[in-house]
């Protein structure tokens, strides 16, 4: 039976994982670079998975049996600081451009206009311990955002990204050295950005109230 003492070592030894650690790389289609999108993201939602069940009668009895699995929800949700020329709100409307045109309405190939997204847990020295790769992603929804003269906080976008699936990435696909070319292939196709831990001082600006800096 586990004891307080066992609850407390592990602590020390292995710690938590916090919220507040993680980072976000997206790998949008085409010649975009997403570095100053990905470092201005302030909420990512992890993934899940769920097996359904169907009742199965044996006799007098009825059992759950597992059948199939799905990618739990489909759907991704982020949220990005908005910069002052709204960079971060054009990056994924332009990204929406491409998917459907907004003018005859006509859907791209997907092909042409999936991405992938990928989220790193990181530890507290900013090195990247987990991950999950978001496959065949495109951006389904801009959130409104409100203007408010009553209000001096930064804007924020939420941006909801549908995906066809997801792959957990161990320490061995995240790690700098053998990090996203094990996991989505040759850097120089997929316009992968710089790869390694958050800097400092964005780490600092991220752990700290952004109203502070504003």
């Amino acid at each position: 039976m586990a004891t307080l003492n066992d609850f407390v070592s592990k602590i020390r030894t292995g710690d938590l994982a916090r919220s507040n650690r993680f980072e976000v790389e997206i790998l949008s289609p085409g010649a975009i670079d997403s570095k100053d999108v990905n470092i201005l993201c302030e909420d990512a939602s992890v993934p899940g998975l769920i097996i359904p069940y169907v009742p199965i009668k044996i006799g007098n009895i009825t059992e759950p049996r597992a059948h199939g699995m799905e990618f739990f929800g489909d759907n991704a949700t982020f949220t990005f600081f908005c910069d002052t020329n709204w960079d971060v709100r054009s990056y994924f409307e332009n990204w929406m451009a491409a998917t459907v045109n907004p003018v005859s309405r006509e859907a791209t190939f997907f092909d042409l206009c999936a991405g992938t997204i990928n989220i790193f847990s990181l530890n507290r020295k900013d090195t990247r311990v987990r991950g999950w790769q978001l496959v065949d992603c495109i951006p389904r929804n801009i959130s409104l955002g409100n203007f408010s003269q009553g209000n001096e906080a930064p804007m924020r976008v939420s941006i909801s990204i549908a995906y066809k699936k997801w792959v957990a990435l161990g320490a061995a696909d995240v790690n700098p050295g053998n990090t996203l070319e094990s996991a989505v292939g040759d850097p120089s196709t997929n316009n992968i950005p710089p790869k390694g831990p958050i800097t400092d001082d964005v780490r600092s600006f991220s752990n700290l109230s952004i109203e502070q800096y504003a």
